[in-house]
């Protein structure tokens, strides 16, 4: 499905898809050769609803298909908050860490977070990675590997900083996989295919407000399943794409604990070699 089609809001591709069908199974059935209509038979008339019936099933269960394969679309808002809580997890531990070297990893950190929301957002959207976001949690990487324990109590908030930062990496490759097309081209072309076909057997029936009724029916069920399933597709692209606001709302959270560390700093009677050693919040 072209990228174009999932910014679209749903009822703007939902009603453009009832249009399409509507138009183009009425524009079947006035097409349809009225020597034949008029030849049939009502046996052809029962062979052509039981052939309608068949196709039916088959397109629901196609569309069925489509819906289990973006079950998978729900994890990507999951993805985003458990990458914003290992952020500040990360971010807390670094700052109670209190080293010169911690300190530039926890800017680094910082630094990552803006390049998620500020260009690999927007590199999600066209099924793409943002390099520079990766070059920046690379930084960040190197830069843990640079701490270097002096105490007994160091080694073991150093462990628990290299878990978070593992989760943190779990997660992101997390919201990037969720951010790529879960249904194929190939299913799509089917199930646009299949939907299409429902309309034929309409096509042959007598010119009637009951088949017109059944075209816009048919019409119908598309227009209300395909644009759910196109927005599960693309979870960070559309009307209803996943918000970045927990990952802000982690970097609000880093500024907090600086500027109450700040307002704090001249009452405080922890060592002053180790500023950043302040009790977790």
């Amino acid at each position: 499905m072209p990228l174009i089609v999932h910014a679209w809001p749903a009822w703007v591709l939902g009603g453009a898809l009832v249009l399409a069908w509507m138009a183009i199974g009425l524009g079947a059935q006035a097409l349809f050769p009225r020597r034949w209509r008029e030849r049939a038979t009502a046996t052809d008339h029962r062979v052509a609803l039981a052939s309608l019936g068949v196709i039916a099933t088959v397109n629901a269960l196609l569309l069925a298909v489509s819906a289990v394969s973006v079950r998978d679309a729900f994890a990507a808002e999951q993805a985003v908050e458990r990458e914003a809580t290992a952020m500040a997890q990360l971010a807390r531990s670094l700052a109670v860490y209190g080293t010169p070297e911690s300190r530039l990893a926890r800017e680094r950190l910082r630094g990552y977070g803006r390049s998620v929301i500020g260009k690999e957002w927007i590199a999600m959207q066209r099924d793409q990675a943002s390099l520079p976001t990766l070059d920046a949690f690379d930084d960040l990487y190197r830069t843990l590997g640079d701490l270097h324990p002096a105490a007994a109590s160091e080694g073991a908030l150093l462990a628990q900083i290299w878990t978070q930062a593992n989760e943190l990496l779990s997660q992101r490759r997390a919201r990037l996989l969720a951010a790529r097309g879960q249904v194929p081209a190939t299913l799509w072309a089917v199930v646009l295919a299949s939907s299409l076909l429902t309309l034929a057997p309409v096509a042959a029936l007598p010119v009637s407000a009951c088949s017109r009724g059944a075209i816009v029916v048919l019409a119908l069920v598309p227009g209300l399943v395909l644009p759910v399933v196109v927005a599960m597709d693309r979870p960070f692209l559309g009307a209803g794409r996943v918000s970045a606001a927990p990952i802000e709302n982690a970097l609000a959270h880093m500024q907090r604990w600086d500027t109450r560390w700040i307002a704090d700093a001249p009452s405080s009677s922890s060592s002053p070699s180790r500023p950043g050693a302040a009790p977790l919040r």
